[in-house]
C-alpha cells in the first residue's frame, strides 16, 4: 500500500532523511497503518462536515457574514495574516490540555483533567511513536473536535467565508508535513516529532514559543541534530529506550 517497500520515501533517496530509520509502515505492520488510515479518514469526515455545516448557516441566514472581501479591505487581510498565529495558540493550549498536568500517574480524582484525557484520548494518537504521512489526524473524535475547534473563528465574529477555509485547509494539511518523520527537503518537523518521542515536550511549535516560555522541557532542532549525528557515527539509536520511558501502558 501507500508508504510500502516499494516506496521511494522509506527506500529511496530520501531514507538518509528520515529521523528514525525504521519503515513504520513496514508489511508485517499493516495493523498501524490501517489503524492511521482509519482515524484519518475519519477526520476529514469530521472537517467535511464542519465546513457543510457553516455552509447551511451561512446559506440559511443563521449566522451573519460578509461576502465582499475587498469591502473590508484591511480587516479581511488582517485576518488571513492572523491565522499561522492563531493556529499556533490554539494548538498549544489545545494539545497542552489534553496532556498530563501534573503527573500522568493523576486521573480525575486528582483533578488532573489533562492526565484522564491523555489516558482515554490522546494516547490514541501518540500510538503512532513514529510517525508518518497518515498519523497526523489520527486522533480520537473528541481530539478531532478539539483540534477543528480552531476553525469556529465565524462564532466569534462576522468574517468571510474564505477566514473559515482558510484555517479547515490550514487544520487538515499542515498535519501531513508535520508528522512526515522527515528533514528537508520533505516535512522537516523535529520539533514535534521529538514530542512523539519525548512525550513531555514540544507541545506547540517554533513559530510562537510557548514552549520556551512555560515547559521545563524543550528540545530544538539542535538537539535533533545531534542524535541524529550520533546514530550515523556511532551506530546508535535510543528511540526504544526513550519511548518506554514516556509510554503510558
Amino acid at each position: 500500500m501507500t508508504y510500502g517497500r516499494s516506496n521511494p520515501y522509506p527506500t529511496g533517496p530520501l531514507h538518509e532523511k528520515k529521523f528514525n530509520p525504521v519503515n513504520q509502515y513496514e508489511a508485517n505492520n499493516q495493523n498501524h497503518l490501517f489503524r492511521e488510515i482509519t482515524f484519518t479518514t475519519l477526520g476529514w469526515l469530521h472537517s467535511a462536515l464542519l465546513q457543510c455545516t457553516f455552509m447551511w448557516l451561512w446559506a440559511s441566514g443563521r449566522l451573519s457574514y460578509y461576502d465582499d472581501f475587498w469591502s473590508r479591505p484591511f480587516f479581511s487581510i488582517f485576518i488571513l495574516l492572523f491565522v499561522s498565529f492563531w493556529r499556533e495558540f490554539h494548538f498549544y493550549w489545545i494539545h497542552r490540555f489534553i496532556h498530563p498536568w501534573w503527573s500522568v500517574q493523576h486521573g480525575l480524582r486528582q483533578g488532573d483533567i489533562g492526565a484522564f484525557l491523555y489516558r482515554h484520548v490522546h494516547s490514541l494518537h501518540h500510538r503512532s511513536r513514529n510517525p508518518g504521512p497518515w498519523s497526523g489526524l489520527s486522533m480520537h473524535p473528541i481530539e478531532h473536535f478539539l483540534y477543528y475547534s480552531a476553525a469556529y473563528i465565524p462564532l466569534l465574529f462576522t468574517c468571510h467565508p474564505l477566514h473559515f477555509l482558510y484555517i479547515k485547509f490550514h487544520l487538515d494539511i499542515t498535519p501531513i508535513g508535520a508528522h512526515d518523520g522527515y528533514d528537508d527537503p520533505a516535512g522537516a518537523s523535529s520539533f514535534h516529532y521529538l514530542h512523539h518521542g519525548l512525550f513531555e515536550c514540544n507541545y506547540g511549535s517554533p513559530l510562537i514559543e510557548f514552549d520556551r516560555l512555560f515547559e521545563k522541557n524543550y528540545f530544538d532542532e539542535q538537539y535533533q541534530n545531534e542524535q541524529y549525528q550520533n546514530e550515523q557515527q556511532h551506530g546508535e539509536n535510543n528511540h526504544d529506550e526513550i519511548l518506554e520511558h514516556f509510554q503510558i501502558d
